[in-house]
């Protein structure tokens, strides 16, 4: 399969995290997926919660490629008398990787830069130094100096924070960004969407860009609904341990290993057939896989294999580090395999038929 130029997934990639979304606020990269898979797409919905599907195919059975397109964020739920952000984490945010991070507040009347603060170790007791941040221990800082000129530059309750737009080129294979989880599933589903276009299959998909996932599975809820599929396969951005002090046995997923392939975790456990389905798939285009148990982990297929009498259901990884960090870092022969299993996959499932 020759069909996949690096550089043009690079620059997807590149595009999508760019863009800012935040639970409840996923329109600016719904709008990137929109225009890519244009052209290729039989029809385009925006459901009523934000989820993005976009259909390919009219006969077959029904397939639905699913990515979630937020990102872990924050959301101001108090303004104090000196004009500091009080904020609660939408997702689950490490407040030891927070401090001192610079953060886009995105303000009624346009985007503010701020910077996450806590109480300095040099005004702290012994005690109090030693120990590790909470979340309710910090706070967004734009420079303003009361509360009402936080609020006369379009700061409210309900305001949204995320991390500044970034994306780099490392040594070698691996690329440094903001949100790869789930931006690198996201560019995943849309690749081989396209690819199964250009195939012609007989099947009818639907690329479900969803909301809310950060923020407990939501937007696949109503999703799952509107599709109503036979089969799913849910891409994300998904754990790689592989940093120093982590344990051999604990490393979950290496990078340049090969996409994740989800055997069980907090929300599923896979189908044999599923499994079976996808090392078929990774054997067929002599890509390298990695089967993966995350007890501690969930993906929106935990919402969707359960939909009606149950959707068969598999998980595809692009391990990345750091995840829910203000940068990941992946590498790109994992993405690479990653849309040529799953473009594979679609490929088994139509000839079924």
């Amino acid at each position: 399969m020759r069909w996949l130029r690096v550089e043009e997934a690079v620059e997807l990639l590149r595009e999508l995290c760019m863009r800012h979304a935040p639970p409840g606020g996923e329109g600016e990269v719904a709008g990137v997926l929109a225009k890519f898979l244009e052209g290729y797409c039989d029809s385009v919905e925006l459901d009523l919660m934000g989820n993005l599907l976009v259909r390919i195919g009219k006969g077959g059975p029904r397939v639905m490629l699913a990515a979630h397109m937020d990102e872990v964020a924050m959301m101001v739920r108090w303004i104090d008398a000196n004009g500091f952000l009080i904020f609660t984490p939408l997702g689950g945010l490490d407040p030891r990787v927070l401090v001192g991070q610079r953060v886009v507040v995105h303000s009624e009347k346009g985007p503010l830069d701020g910077y996450i603060g806590a109480k300095p170790p040099h005004v702290a007791g012994p005690e109090e130094a030693k120990r590790a941040p909470e979340i309710r221990d910090l706070y967004i800082d734009i420079g303003a100096s009361s509360r009402e000129e936080a609020a006369s530059a379009g700061v409210k309750i309900g305001t949204f924070a995320t991390f500044p737009p970034s994306f780099a080129r490392l040594l070698g294979t691996r690329v440094m960004g903001k949100a790869f989880d789930d931006r690198a599933g996201c560019a995943v589903a849309a690749l081989a969407a396209r690819e199964a276009s250009r195939m012609g299959l007989e099947l009818e998909i639907y690329a479900a860009f969803t909301v809310q996932e950060e923020v407990g599975l939501r937007g696949a809820s109503t999703a799952v609904n509107a599709v109503s599929p036979s089969y799913a396969l849910v891409l994300e951005g998904t754990v790689a341990a592989d940093t120093p002090g982590v344990p051999e046995s604990e490393t979950v997923t290496r990078l340049g290993a090969g996409p994740a392939v989800r055997v069980l975790d907090s929300s599923m456990i896979t189908g044999r057939e599923v499994l079976r389905l996808l090392e078929r798939a990774a054997a067929r285009v002599g890509v390298p896989y990695q089967l993966q148990i995350v007890p501690g982990s969930a993906t929106d297929a935990g919402r969707i294999h359960l939909h009606g009498r149950g959707v068969a259901t598999g998980v595809v990884g692009v391990p990345c580090r750091y995840l829910h960090s203000p940068n990941l870092v992946l590498d790109l022969r994992d993405l690479e395999a990653a849309v040529r299993l799953t473009a594979e996959a679609l490929r088994l499932l139509s000839e079924r038929v």
